[in-house]
């Protein structure tokens, strides 16, 4: 009898060690490494040696055609590869790199990734993401399967305003205009000269003709990964069509309140105003909202499609200027 015991005691104690050991695994693989460079998204499980390879041949693709690849941590602690490396990078310093990233992921810090092709230099950039809980998005039951997110970037709670973005730009800044912003050039005068990036006229230079963002310029890609990204304009526009909506106060905001027709969900937008050189308007009185879309203005690719309202009106057809420093609320499919 005691030996049964014993033996029954021993069965579960290994029971319970595979268990944890089948948690531990699982918390490993929480966090994903989710690499952009230039139009594609790449998300590798920092933990599965062969994703992490066929991620590492990519930058030594870069490096043996010329060009210099740089990753560094959100401390600026670099690791380098250039094509003279490229040897070592496929051996010794492949598991030094591995070893340096893991390390980053662990810390829960972004790794980006600058790489220089001999003709420009593009940036990419290679972040862990942590799945965001079922609480933090809200179904609205849309024929799309979107959830909505259900604050602001940068918020903690629906009233939060959170925080303001140029179009296309992935960090908040101190000023906003065509001198700060990323994919344009300017004037001495702050006057728009030319466009970069996202351009469907030769009236700002030579036309690329990009018209949705792209996964490395998009704040909500960066910042919370997982499938989440800015809305379209016709993603927007579901929302409208399958919401009752009205203006209303929460915890002492004023804002937006959707309420769904198809599950009664209910998602709150504050009226957060918008940011132009280093002041925020639209704050004042009732106060406006002022959110982004991931769509372009093609017929003016200085400006970008925005959702707006005030305690009157909604518009899910205006244009803003690129520069302007706007709120963004995420979506990503169910």
């Amino acid at each position: 009898m005691k030996t049964t015991i014993k033996l029954f005691t021993l069965l579960a104690a290994v029971l319970c060690l595979a268990a944890c050991d089948k948690n531990r695994e699982e918390m490993r693989h929480e966090r994903d490494i989710v690499y952009t460079v230039d139009e594609t998204t790449t998300t590798v499980h920092l933990r599965n040696d062969a994703e992490f390879d066929a991620l590492l041949d990519r930058f030594c693709d870069y490096a043996e055609s010329g060009s210099s690849v740089t990753f560094h941590n959100a401390n600026i602690t670099s690791k380098s590869v250039d094509s003279k490396d490229v040897t070592r990078f496929s051996t010794t310093n492949r598991q030094e790199m591995k070893r340096w990233m893991r390390a980053q992921e662990d810390a829960g810090k972004t790794v980006n990734v600058t790489y220089d092709s001999g003709t420009g230099t593009y940036h990419g950039m290679a972040y862990a993401t942590a799945p965001q809980p079922q609480s933090d998005w809200v179904d609205m039951g849309l024929p799309s399967g979107v959830l909505w997110a259900k604050c602001n970037l940068g918020a903690n709670s629906p009233e939060e305003y959170g925080n303001y973005y140029a179009w296309g730009e992935t960090n908040p800044k101190e000023v906003y205009n065509w001198n700060t912003y990323h994919y344009c050039t300017a004037d001495d005068e702050g006057n728009l000269l030319t466009l970069i990036k996202y351009n469907t006229s030769s009236d700002y230079g030579t036309p690329d003709n990009l018209t949705i963002l792209r996964g490395m310029d998009d704040a909500a890609i960066a910042i919370l990964g997982n499938g989440a990204h800015t809305p379209t304009k016709e993603e927007w526009q579901e929302l409208i069509n399958y919401s009752t909506v009205e203006w209303t106060t929460f915890n002492g905001v004023n804002g937006r309140k959707f309420t769904s027709i198809i599950n009664g969900n209910t998602l709150f937008f504050p009226a957060a105003g918008f940011r132009y050189g280093s002041e925020l308007y639209g704050v004042d009185g009732c106060g406006n909202g002022f959110y982004w879309s991931s769509s372009l203005d093609t017929d003016n690719p200085s400006n970008a499609k925005s959702f707006t309202f005030d305690n009157m009106n909604m518009n899910n057809s205006g244009n803003s200027y690129r520069r302007y420093g706007f709120t963004v609320r995420a979506v990503r499919l169910e």
